[in-house]
């Protein structure tokens, strides 16, 4: 590869942000699952980013001052390479949101659902890692309305937040990528402190069966929605899920985040491709584990 040269940016002071995620699922007989994930570690030094994902272990490495970007896998020793910033049309595909299609037939007239979200600052305040980081209790209902199939569920999650410069935030590409393209998101990255509602409707369609109408929910929205960068939170998830034999089962699931945060200047290593590695046209993120019959 091209000789990665030292500039003033290996003195400069950096930052490490490191996630660690864990789930829990249990239902009212037994945990079905217990399992976590991480740690995936972002670092950020001047211009120069570096984003490690866990399983399979694949990094990505952002240098402006070359005008590269590359992803490596480090258990196969191989990495791919491209041009920053990226085309026009890559750009696009990041930033702007495709056109949604709705569904028509058989789409219901009115909302079969409420999704209520109610959003609470305790007032409770404590320094973390530097930031002054705030309390906030967030509860979610998804209550069914006349007409729908799904089953109620509530969901709590408890944590702290701060006001995380949007340059600090995890992530390969700066907030100010698209300012290089003046036609798309005025500067800014599209959703970065914004809430956006979402939903997946998914149909069933069995033979023989007329086809069900997809669900439509509706969003309400109580108390100042929470914008923050979040370093600790625990989410728990309670509903009922109705068997093939027509029973019920109550359900909760647990998802708990936990972020550091370290400041320091890191080896300008951490932000170059190992010698030895190999060049291949694109990094597979999906390889195959021994004896997994992949």
């Amino acid at each position: 590869m091209d000789a990665q040269s030292a500039t003033p940016t290996e003195n400069q002071p950096g930052i490490k942000i490191t996630t660690v995620r864990r789930w829990t699922f249990r239902n009212s007989l037994e945990l079905v699952n217990d399992s976590s994930t991480g740690p995936d570690i972002f670092y950020l030094q001047g211009e120069w980013r570096r984003i490690e994902n866990h399983g399979p272990r694949i990094v990505s490495i952002l240098r402006p001052d070359l005008g590269q970007m590359f992803e490596l896998n480090l258990d196969a020793s191989e990495y791919t390479q491209m041009s920053y910033p990226p085309s026009q049309e890559l750009i696009k595909k990041l930033f702007e949101a495709p056109p949604m299609k709705m569904p028509s037939e058989g789409e219901p007239a009115k909302p079969t659902f409420r999704i209520e979200t109610v959003t609470k600052d305790t007032g409770e305040r404590k320094e973390m890692f530097g930031y002054l980081a705030r309390h906030v209790i967030i509860t979610q209902k998804e209550i069914p309305l006349e007409g729908s199939r799904r089953q109620a569920q509530e969901t709590t999650t408890d944590g702290w937040y701060i006001d995380l410069e949007a340059e600090l935030h995890p992530s390969l590409y700066s907030p100010n990528l698209p300012s290089l393209y003046p036609n798309l998101a005025n500067g800014k990255l599209p959703l970065l402190g914004r809430v956006v509602h979402a939903y997946l409707s998914v149909s069933v369609h069995r033979p023989g069966k007329e086809p069900e109408p997809p669900e439509k929910p509706e969003f309400i929205d109580i108390g100042e929605p929470e914008t923050g960068f979040a370093l600790q939170k625990v989410g728990i998830s309670r509903g009922t899920v109705r068997l093939p034999d027509g029973s019920t089962r109550e359900t909760e699931q647990r998802a708990e985040t936990v972020v550091t945060i370290e400041k320091g200047t890191y080896d300008v290593a951490l932000f170059e491709v190992p010698a030895g590695f190999k060049r291949i046209p694109q990094i597979n993120r999906n390889p195959a584990y021994p004896n997994s019959g992949r």
